[in-house]
């Protein structure tokens, strides 16, 4: 059970136990057994069915078992939460975490640097670099979404002999972001040289156009990892 959607259990059945004080103490409500045992009954069956649906949330959803759903994954800070929530030490994937993470990390301070610079150079381009910037970015939060989705079938089989297949699979999905992140770099070295008198509009849009065909190579090569 994942520690956070325990910690939220444990505050429910807190508040629960705090109602129930409330509500039975002579000096508060004041509602006692004898005189509403209907009432008592069934203050005490909406606690059962409270924490019991709880329970069934916490052993049965995508969120009570890995802490996060896969479907609700949508900004930077829900795919780094989710990774923050699978680094064990004790994992076999513990450094494909760190490794996504980091990538992670460093699509977000890539994607902040070019807002800045195009904020200094509003040029021709600034609709093609948003669009592939946000490209990029989905990408890499499709291909975490995988490494996540490969760690939650091997939880689900403790006793998989899958493993070193699983690794290699992620390792591929990694490699891929490591290759649009240097495409990124590039983009970026160029759009910092926009004012300079060296540089031209031939040289942004042929990183531009080798950042689209890399992405567009990546994606075939990602559709294909099943």
């Amino acid at each position: 059970m994942n520690n956070k959607v325990f910690l939220k259990l444990t505050i429910l059945t807190l508040l629960l136990a705090i109602a129930d004080i409330i509500v039975f103490s002579p000096g508060i409500v004041g509602l006692s057994f004898s005189n509403n045992v209907i009432l008592f009954c069934l203050a005490i069956l909406v606690n059962i069915v409270i924490i019991s649906l709880e329970y069934i949330y916490l052993n049965y959803s995508t969120t009570g078992k890995y802490g996060y759903d896969l479907d609700k994954l949508k900004s930077a800070d829900d795919y780094k939460d989710a990774l923050e929530s699978k680094l064990n030490k004790k994992s076999p994937f513990y450094d494909e975490v760190k490794q996504s993470l980091s990538q992670l990390d460093s699509i977000t301070r890539k994607t902040n640097v070019l807002s800045e610079l195009l904020e200094q150079n509003n040029q021709q381009h600034f609709t093609a670099l948003i669009d592939l910037s946000n490209q990029a970015t989905n990408f890499m939060f499709n291909n975490i979404r995988k490494i996540l989705n490969r760690i939650a079938i091997l939880d689900s089989d403790v006793s998989s002999t899958l493993e070193n297949e699983h690794k290699e699979y992620m390792q591929r999905l990694l490699n891929s972001n490591e290759n649009i992140l240097s495409e990124f770099n590039k983009l970026l070295t160029e759009v910092s040289q926009m004012d300079d008198s060296s540089s031209s509009d031939e040289s942004l849009s042929k990183v531009l156009n080798d950042m689209t065909k890399s992405l567009k190579t990546l994606r075939g090569e990602s559709d294909s990892l099943k």
